[in-house]
């Protein structure tokens, strides 16, 4: 059995890398990168521009999901803008935090937009990202009662966006979530308002974006995909989106990418390990392979065996066939339920 100790180790290491990472996407620059491909009121415009109308200076402070804690771990003062969680409290606690929480004022300074990014490692198994994504922005929603609105001036509620950053994913995509109207006799005097709610999902594919269009997965490629060294990152960084990268924010990077190749060396020593107790005859190459991407498979059996997700479901989690699901599924010793 793979190393209790180099289990530990690992999970400390992702911690870490998890905290860095979220403190360095908080940075003003790449909050803006990212508003301007992703927030209608600001794409279009230079990202300098955009990090002048992001209030306050980001710091690190915990803004709780969960009902009727939300509304008070938010401040109004101008210099906080920023909420992170740690994973290992959230799973200790029972509360769920938001990463990354802050205040965006229009171009015309009539309004305010807030924006919750959220970044993960790899896309959920057991449900889908979307809902998950609507849910917090609805939270968003919700949580400005008595702090940007009182009473019955639900015309108050500000715009909301809630950004996840998934990677690890097959290939790059961006979507957008939104409210629609749609007039079924006469016309409604309703105006632009079901807009106020929208959530916005980033795939990020395991390779650098070779399109030098697609501005944002490239970005976000040079700040998490491990194949660049942190010289490479700094330069692309530099060069193409004109963010200086020195500081803190450059140590920063540094140590992302230190902890990644720790984790990435520890995954294949886990990996080997599994895959030689299993007995795999098709040699190291495919026992590191399978000992890497069993954990997930796994645990898709398990949720299709237990009834959390359909066949269906889970053969595209996997991208495969529904047949071929379900031979594997067997082979691995789990139930395939009748009706799912």
């Amino acid at each position: 059995m793979a190393d209790e100790k180099a289990v530990i180790y690992e999970t400390k290491e992702e911690a870490q890398y998890d905290e860095t990472a979220k403190l360095l996407l908080a940075q003003k620059p790449f909050l803006a990168n990212i508003l301007v491909h992703t927030v209608k009121e600001f794409m279009g415009m230079a990202p300098s521009a955009v990090e002048e109308l992001i209030e306050g200076e980001p710091y690190v402070s915990r803004i709780p999901v969960d009902p009727g804690f939300t509304n008070g771990g938010f401040s109004d003062e101008p210099k906080q803008i920023t909420g992170m969680n740690n994973e290992n409290n959230v799973r200790k606690e029972g509360v769920v935090y938001f990463d990354i929480v802050f205040y965006v004022n229009t171009a015309d300074g009539l309004s305010k937009v807030i924006i919750n990014i959220e970044a993960q490692k790899d896309e959920p198994v057991k449900y889908d990202v979307e809902m998950r994504g609507l849910f917090y922005a609805i939270r968003e929603i919700s949580s400005q009662m008595d702090r940007k609105f009182s009473g019955q001036n639900y015309n108050d509620i500000k715009k909301v966006y809630s950004i996840w950053i998934c990677m690890n994913e097959p290939e790059n995509t961006l979507e957008k979530i939104y409210l629609t109207k749609e007039d079924l006799i006469g016309h409604s005097r309703w105006k632009d308002m079901y807009e106020i709610v929208n959530v916005v999902i980033v795939r990020l594919g395991k390779m650098l974006d070779k399109e030098k269009d697609h501005e944002l997965h490239r970005l976000l490629g040079a700040l998490f995909l491990p194949e660049m060294t942190a010289g490479e990152k700094n330069e692309m960084l530099e060069e193409e989106f004109h963010i200086q990268m020195e500081g803190d924010r450059k140590e920063m990077l540094k140590i992302m990418c230190n902890l990644s190749q720790g984790i990435k060396e520890q995954g294949i020593e886990q990996g080997l390990e599994q895959g030689l107790e299993q007995g795999l005859e098709r040699g190291l190459e495919k026992g590191l392979e399978q000992g890497l991407e069993q954990g997930r498979r796994f645990e898709i059996f398990t949720s299709v065996q237990e009834g959390d997700y359909s066949i269906e479901r889970g053969a595209q989690k996997m991208h495969l066939s529904v047949a071929e699901f379900t031979r594997q599924m067997t082979s691995a010793g789990y139930k395939v339920p009748v009706n799912t």
